[in-house]
């Protein structure tokens, strides 16, 4: 069995493959330098097209899942029960090494060292994708209501970036509903991130929440 540490490792690794950068230049065009210069699913989307964003969207959704649904069960859970400090219950534990995990898949998206070696950028996408991923095998309920919210937000307004923060915000409030609703419990490792990953979702968007103050905010769709 695998190491905590190597298991974090492994999960950075495939979270920090650029697939947006990757797919843009199989088709001979830098994402970077084009549409809002961002490495992630939507510039793919507004850039490359339906088929090729559509195709860098499950990519990065794929990571966060990966490393929560596979990469995660690499671990030597008995030696993480047996350290303690994750939980004495094997069910915690694991719940604590998955959400880690997809964290470290979460934070590689954004900050990419692949981008850093064969792009010449530490700076990947906005973390959406591949955290719904994360928390689609951690939350899969919580998930699809954010979805629902992102896809209420898009077809009103058209702002991908609005879509996104709502989404986000709305995680900790779908846990909420969910636990004192219809009794489905969380660990607390997913209440945890669902609260905090809001708040990175904001500042990853900082420069569109400047643009949609500002009222310069690029919709879906819109040339």
């Amino acid at each position: 069995m695998t190491s905590l540490v190597l298991v974090v490792a492994i999960s950075y690794l495939l979270g920090a493959i650029p697939f947006s950068l990757v797919v843009g230049r199989a088709l001979g065009v830098d994402l970077r330098q084009h549409g809002s210069g961002n490495a992630g699913a939507t510039n793919a989307l507004r850039v490359l097209g339906k088929g090729p964003g559509l195709l860098v969207f499950l990519l990065d959704f794929g990571k966060g899942l990966a490393a929560v649904a596979l990469v995660a069960r690499l671990a030597d859970l008995d030696a993480v029960v047996g350290a303690g400090w994750l939980g004495s219950r094997p069910a915690l534990a694991a719940a604590w090494v998955a959400t880690i995990a997809g964290t470290a898949a979460m934070l590689g998206h954004v900050f990419t060292v692949w981008g850093r070696l064969f792009f010449g950028s530490w700076k990947g996408g906005k973390g959406v994708a591949t955290g719904a991923g994360m928390l689609t095998g951690l939350a899969p309920v919580a998930v699809g209501l954010a979805a629902v919210v992102f896809a209420v937000v898009m077809a009103l307004t058209r702002y991908v970036s609005l879509g996104s923060i709502l989404a986000a915000v709305s995680l900790p409030l779908s846990l909420l509903a969910l636990h004192f609703g219809l009794g489905i419990e969380s660990p607390p490792p997913v209440w945890i991130f669902a609260t905090v990953v809001p708040a990175f979702i904001v500042w990853t968007h900082r420069a569109n929440v400047r643009r949609l103050l500002n009222g310069t905010e690029s919709k879906m769709g819109a040339k």
